[in-house]
């Protein structure tokens, strides 16, 4: 009965012993540091040290891929290097002479991977709080910038210059710190008054064009008008001369022997009486 009994507490210690092990080794394994990250194309990770002599954001060590790491005493972070879009709030810049245009752009860029390790140095922060701070006041000062050395009419006379002018700073600005200018898409609404005035402005210029065309075709319809004229004047007068050529040479035709042949011709065997003789020279002038 003894022994039944001293084995029946040794089996229950055994199980109490295992149930104990299985616990503790759950327990580690699920709080063990070593796991994994997988870094995906098109993104680029840093890896931070947060203990030891090296520890912070000064030993950083880029990596792809799948990366181990223990999570007590590393640190991942990923940055996207693919073409980000970012579709900002609009806002209102100033012009020299004081005219306020409303401003609401949307900007295409990525990241240098060369560079993520400095801009987690600079700034700390996900992308997406870096695009909503730094970034948006970048945009921001190079637009405030460029409209303070534009009026209000040459910025929407000279568009072109004065979007290349803003991109050509942005750029500039952005590469400093790591990130790529790929487009900027610029919605701008000049004031009422203003829109009013290009309108206007607008009306008038066709105005004077559609003028300009008419006189022009009015002119055009004249020549083509004046040619006919003097066409016609021409061939009349043509056929005057040929006419009156015709006569002359009629006339030198008319010799005094053929004067006679003709009389002779006409004569019916009676004298002429004085009467008569206009009325040959008649018929001979008809047949001129």
């Amino acid at each position: 009965m003894r022994e039944e009994y001293q084995s029946t507490t040794f089996n229950f210690r055994r199980l109490i012993k295992i149930g104990a092990i299985a616990i503790i080794t759950l327990v580690v394994v699920w709080l063990q540091p070593i796991t994994y990250e997988n870094i995906d194309a098109g993104n680029v990770g840093i890896k931070i040290n947060l203990y030891g002599t090296d520890r912070g954001v000064d030993n950083i060590t880029i990596v792809t891929g799948r990366v181990w790491y223990n999570t007590w005493t590393t640190k991942i972070v990923e940055f996207p290097t693919y073409t980000q879009s970012v579709d900002y709030d609009p806002f209102v810049i100033t012009t020299r002479d004081a005219a306020e245009f409303n401003v609401d752009p949307k900007l295409n860029y990525h990241v240098n991977p060369a560079m993520v390790p400095q801009i987690y140095r600079q700034y700390r922060k996900p992308l997406s709080e870096i695009e909503q701070q730094f970034m948006r006041n970048t945009i921001y000062d190079a637009y405030r910038i460029v409209a303070n050395s534009f009026s209000s009419d040459s910025v929407m006379s000279n568009r072109e210059q004065f979007e290349n002018r803003i991109q050509t700073m942005l750029a500039k600005n952005l590469a400093k710190d790591g990130f790529v200018y790929d487009q900027l898409t610029s919605a701008i609404t000049p004031p009422a008054s203003l829109r009013q005035m290009i309108d206007e402005k607008n009306a008038s210029i066709q105005a004077r064009l559609k003028a300009e065309n008419e006189a022009k075709q009015a002119r055009a319809e004249a020549e083509v008008m004046k040619a006919k004229a003097d066409g016609e004047a021409t061939a009349m007068l043509v056929r005057a001369r040929a006419e009156a050529e015709a006569n002359r040479l009629r006339q030198q035709s008319l010799t005094p022997l053929l004067v006679q042949m003709r009389l002779i011709e006409k004569w019916n065997g009676q004298l002429p009486t004085y009467g008569t003789i206009p009325a040959l020279f008649k018929d001979l002038s008809k047949e001129k």
